[in-house]
């Protein structure tokens, strides 16, 4: 097992640092933060001289790295330039502390979201391979495919007109306020403790795991309905064992293998889906920290944002491998071996 653990904590850890580089490439050769001053060249030349953004991009890329080990993230870029002779007068704002309040978010969002995405899918899953062709599995299905069909943002719109109709979200000095007549749900930054936070992300949680439900219900359909066809559960049964304890402890533990597989392969776009939820219902995550490093065309934080994203994935992705050793042996046993 320790093996097994070691493998995937390397391979998270190489997938890290190759997104780094390629988005600080992208970002860095697109996008230049001092554009706010182009109808002035010599303060823009002193924008872009304090943040060697002229200097070739694998250089810059190997100051940002070591900085990034030493002192963290750093500050967003700024153009505030005044002064005799014109030079930086105020520095940045730190990128750290929003940045990871923000990935706490999303990464709250996302856990609540699988949490829902497990259950459901199960429990939908597992009650549509007993009763197949039946009515109930019919219409299970059918949803299923409708849910699946719609895109996120789409389904996060409709539940907060549908559920919050009078509840507001304004934005104001560059901070969101929110006006709220609903008791049980609640628009905008999460705050306050365990039950502040569940109040602000369990509806954006249930418009990212509605689709995902539909997907992955049909995958354990399909698992469950191979695993009652086996020989084992013919025996299990001739041995006297309840059906329940054949279909819970045998029939769907084997059946969720390759589920646990398949969404865990699936976690980069459940992390993006939930970009689309976080910027419906103004929860402050990652994609408001991303939008406002957009239209400031700042490479710096665009690449931060772009890393917690990926180190979110892959921490996600690691629970998910760690979770399919569990439910089969075989998987961390295979991978000691070849190890």
């Amino acid at each position: 097992m320790a093996t097994y653990v070691l493998r995937r904590l390397l391979l998270a850890a190489s997938v890290v640092v190759a997104v780094s580089f390629v988005s600080f490439l992208g970002f860095g050769l697109s996008l230049d933060p001092s554009y706010p001053l182009w109808e002035q060249p010599r303060l823009q030349g002193i924008v872009r001289a304090a943040y060697h953004l002229r200097d070739p991009i694998l250089a810059r890329y190997w100051r940002w790295a070591t900085a990034v080990l030493h002192h963290g993230f750093g500050t967003t870029v700024s153009v505030d330039v005044g002064g005799t002779p014109p030079h930086l007068q105020s520095p940045g704002t730190p990128i750290g502390p929003a940045l990871l309040h923000a990935c706490a978010v999303t990464a709250a969002l996302v856990g609540i979201s699988l949490v829902l995405v497990a259950v459901g899918s199960t429990a939908v899953g597992a009650v549509s391979a007993q009763r197949r062709r039946y009515g109930l599995d019919v219409a299970t299905r059918g949803l299923a495919y409708v849910v699946a069909a719609v895109p996120t943002f789409l389904v996060a719109d409709l539940l907060r007109r549908l559920i919050v109709p009078k509840q507001s979200t304004i934005l104001l000095f560059n901070k969101y306020y929110t006006s709220t007549h609903n008791q049980w749900f609640l628009l905008g930054p999460p705050s306050g403790g365990f039950v502040g936070w569940l109040r602000h992300l369990l509806l954006p949680a249930i418009a990212l795991a509605i689709g995902l439900v539909g997907i992955y219900a049909r995958y354990v359909r399909t698992a469950m309905a191979v695993e009652l066809a086996r020989p084992y559960v013919t025996v299990a049964r001739a041995k006297g064992l309840s059906e329940r304890r054949v279909l819970v402890r045998h029939a769907l533990r084997n059946s969720l293998v390759p589920v646990a597989s398949l969404l865990s392969l699936d976690l980069g776009a459940v992390v993006g889906a939930s970009l689309a939820a976080d910027g419906v219902f103004r929860t402050g995550g990652l994609a408001s920290v991303f939008l406002g490093a957009l239209g400031n065309a700042d490479p710096f934080q665009l690449t931060a944002v772009v890393v917690m994203s990926a180190v979110i994935v892959c921490g996600f992705t690691f629970a998910g491998d760690f979770v399919v050793g569990l439910l089969d042996p075989r998987v961390r046993t295979a991978t000691s071996w070849r190890g």
